[in-house]
């Protein structure tokens, strides 16, 4: 496997549990299917091939099956083999006697029905010596098998004139002796009360079946020749390492079936005290739903998910349930997670030291999520390297039309969105690539949803009228199959780009329950992008969903959340004379300071529909403290002169809550103002002033 163009950030834990896995025991133990499990553009592909690079000094094969025709259990389990067993260095190569025999039985014009087993032994033998003496023509002619051999992406590999179901058998062959296979190979099959002939006929006869029920059985036998060759050979042979297969896409057509039969066979291997082989499988899917695994309400697609730092061997053989009574514990799905702000460094210094500053903003934009951070660095490269452009240009990054971020060859997990069309803006490709797999009636629904702070708000609210009833059935579902619903981010001073986060998560009402499920940020973002464009105050624009879903709000029982959330609506409007003087009435009513900086930062997380725009190049730019005012002054005239400090204080934190407002650097430049006016509240009637000075030390700058 060709070395990645570069070591992927934020799979240290991946590697970690993978390492452990693949590091073989005194003796054979059970390997749990592990499921790298991401959401559209976060890395799997990537990673999946840094993996195969770190096996690739041991048996190892990798497939896709996205990027082939749909294949048969028992071909993918040929093209495997046919990648497990590449000749390594000071290594017996790994043969595959049982799955070339079964393979070459099955072939359709090779007839077994003699009742003569003499007959049927001599026809077998011919055709094995055919097979191998036509493949050394072929390699003397073409001198083409070491280079075959070399090729891990089976599933494209295209040979002129050989029956790609075939391939193991001729190209293993030539090193494999007919004696070896036909003395192995037979006495497998011969696992029954019948001759072994007897079985090689059922098996060629069931090949040439088109029943489901026979076409089921040539892949249980053939896929379980394929581990018992692996089983076999490590006993004979004992390594250090179990051997690795790469399943990119598993939730692709076929990709479950294989890994389905695979899973039943370990079962009635282990039933049979035959014991355990030594097949590491590492997956990749986009779709939750369509991995097995035990069940968790509460968790995306209702299926137990570890993350990177919680997964471990030990923890997958302590969750197994005893007794068990399905085969779901055999899977082991693990959650990729989004970058940090320093992996986001990582790549920026990557990518050139010239864009590294802006780093802070890339990820507060992005929230991590992986292609999107390297394609915020392309465009950040194209406007600050190419274009000698500043902060201003910065502040319009999702507007910028720029080439598809690199990409692996053939990754259908990373590639760019656009190809080379430079004349789509950012967050426009960002919607295309990461909703492709939806239908273009939930595309739209989602722009909808969008304006809501908790996704089931849009649904119970009734903004999704106008969508056909199988829209509205299936969108939350595939929404949180695809992991796009996460729990939300903490609203404090860390989204605002101060210090701490989660400490006012305690004034939350009943704190016990699970967060409310909510849009991926950086997906929210994009698509409340693509809402602003709508005429305000059509069906789907921003007035009048956020006014529906305000009304909505205010009609319902008058909890914390329905209060807060009508409110949130109505910041979104831009009824800022409203919110601040709610805002003024809870700073003497509420008993302590936590709750009223709770009710301050979730009502100020309200989306803007337009960011506000910086200055033409050339022009002075207003300092923060000016934006604020102006802002406020334009919104809430009456409520700056009433409530100063308060309504500068909720203009500043609305400002700084979406990171379109923001310039490129480490200190947020709105921070000093939010400092300045939570020490001025300290002098109104009624503050705490302990717990708001310690409000302002957040936002001062540290050493």
């Amino acid at each position: 496997m060709a070395v990645p163009r570069e070591h992927p950030q934020g799979i240290k834990d991946v590697i970690r549990l993978f390492q452990e896995c693949r590091t073989r025991q005194e003796s054979a133990r059970e390997l749990p299917v592990i499921t790298l499990l991401g959401r559209r553009g976060s890395g799997k592909t990537t990673g999946l091939k840094w993996l195969g690079y770190l096996a690739s000094n041991r048996p190892n094969a990798f497939y896709d099956f996205a990027s082939a025709v749909p294949k048969r259990p028992h071909e993918v389990a040929a093209r495997l083999a046919l990648g497990l067993s590449y000749r390594l260095p000071r290594q017996p190569p790994v043969h595959f006697p049982r799955l070339a025999l079964g393979l070459l039985v099955a072939r359709a014009e090779i007839t077994l029905d003699s009742a003569d087993s003499r007959r049927v032994r001599a026809e077998l033998k011919r055709a094995l010596r055919q097979a191998k003496e036509s493949t050394e023509a072929y390699e003397r002619a073409n001198g083409v098998v070491e280079g075959v051999s070399l090729l891990q992406d089976l599933n494209v590999l295209q040979l002129p004139g050989l029956n790609l179901v075939l391939k193991l058998v001729q190209f293993g062959l030539p090193r494999l002796p007919v004696t070896m296979m036909w003395r192995t190979g037979l006495t497998w099959y011969a696992d029954s009360p019948n001759r072994p002939v007897d079985a090689l006929m059922k098996l060629n006869e069931l090949a040439r079946s088109e029943a489901s029920a026979d076409v089921e059985e040539v892949d249980r036998l053939l896929c379980g020749a394929f581990l018992e060759d692996l089983r076999d050979h490590y006993a004979r042979h004992p390594r250090d390492r179990e051997c690795v297969v790469l399943l990119d896409n598993i939730d692709a057509t076929q990709g479950r079936k294989f890994l389905d039969l695979l899973v039943r066979i370990r079962e009635a291997n282990t039933s049979s005290s035959r014991g355990h082989d030594p097949l590491l499988v590492v997956a990749t899917a986009a779709n939750a739903r369509s991995v097995p695994g035990p069940y968790a309400p509460d968790f995306p697609a209702e299926l137990r998910i570890r993350t990177p730092e919680e997964a471990s061997y030990a923890d997958w053989k302590q969750s197994i349930p005893q007794p068990a009574s399905t085969t779901k514990w055999h899977w082991y799905p693990v959650q990729l997670r989004d970058l940090t702000e320093p992996e986001v460094t990582t790549l920026a210094e990557q990518a050139a030291s010239a864009v590294v500053h802006a780093t802070p903003l890339i990820h507060r934009l992005s929230y991590g999520h992986p292609w999107s951070a390297r394609a915020l660095l392309d465009a950040t490269y194209a406007i600050v390297v190419e274009r000698g452009g500043g902060a201003a240009e910065l502040r319009r990054i999702l507007e910028h039309s720029p080439p598809a971020p690199h990409a692996p060859e053939d990754s259908t997990d990373t590639a760019g969105p656009t190809g080379p069309d430079e004349s789509v803006a950012l967050d426009e490709a960002a919607r295309r690539y990461l909703l492709r797999d939806l239908s273009e009636g939930q595309r739209s629904a989602l722009v909808v949803c969008s304006t809501a702070r908790a996704f089931e708000s849009a649904v119970d609210a009734g903004i999704l009228e106008e969508y056909d009833q199988l829209t509205k059935d299936t969108l939350r579902r595939d929404i949180d199959g695809r992991l796009w619903l996460i729990p939300p981010v903490p609203e404090d001073a860390n989204t605002r780009g101060g210090q701490g986060s989660g400490y006012l998560e305690h004034c939350r009402e009943r704190p016990e329950n699970r967060p409310e499920a909510v849009l991926h940020p950086w997906l929210r973002l994009v698509l409340l992008q693509a809402l602003a464009r709508h005429e305000p105050d059509g069906p789907s624009g921003w007035t009048t969903t956020h006014t529906a879903l305000r009304d909505w709000h205010q009609r319902e029982p008058q909890t914390q959340q329905h209060r807060l959330d009508a409110l949130y609506h109505s910041l979104a409007l831009n009824d800022l004379n409203t919110v601040v003087a709610h805002l003024a009435r809870q700073f003497r009513a509420l008993p302590g300071t936590d709750q009223w900086l709770y009710e301050l930062y979730a009502i100020t997380a309200a989306p803007m529909r337009l960011p506000e725009p910086p200055h033409p190049r050339g022009e002075r730019e207003p300092t923060p403290s000016d934006r604020v005012r102006d802002l406020a002054r334009r919104l809430a005239p009456a409520a700056l002169d009433e409530h100063w400090s308060l309504t500068m204080l909720v203009t500043a934190l609305w400002l700084a809550a979406d990171p379109r407002n923001r310039v490129a650097n480490s200190t947020p430049e709105l921070n000093s103002t939010i400092a300045a006016m939570f020490h001025r509240l300290t002098a109104l009637p009624h503050s705490s002033a302990a717990g708001l000075l310690r409000e302002a030390e957040r936002y001062e700058p540290r050493p």
